[in-house]
């Protein structure tokens, strides 16, 4: 079975991911903040990490800094699922190793399991 980490902050739309993804053949996991994120990362391999930028504690870029710098599978697809289009943020968590960036407030429900299926599957 894949497993999929899921980082986001906000609650509703971290069940939601959950509810999403649990109906498809994933063992998903969820995180509040990139510290948590870390901390599931010591002793799970994942497959795939769904990276919002926008968090408290420790932030997608910061998660990614410490990910990148050996505390993290590197094998695992990281994608961000952020509200910012553009800015710093996005174009530092792409150069830190981020497979790519999706619009969250563009991405429907049918759309996420059929990104992380073609993702899983690529």
């Amino acid at each position: 079975m894949r497993k999929i980490l899921v980082v986001e902050d906000e609650i509703s739309l971290r069940e939601v991911y959950d509810v999403i993804l649990s109906t498809g053949p994933y063992e998903v996991s969820v995180a509040h903040n990139g510290k948590e994120a870390l901390e599931l990362c010591k002793v799970n391999d994942f497959d795939l990490i769904l990276l919002d930028l926008m968090m408290p504690v420790m932030d997608g870029v910061g998660f990614l800094r410490k990910y990148s710098d050996g505390q993290g599978n590197l094998e695992s697809k990281v994608i961000v699922l952020s509200n910012l289009s553009s800015g710093d943020e996005l174009t530092e968590a792409l150069k830190l190793g981020a497979h790519k960036s999706v619009l969250k407030s563009n991405l429907s429900p049918s759309q996420l399991l059929s990104m992380v299926r073609y993702e899983l599957e690529a």
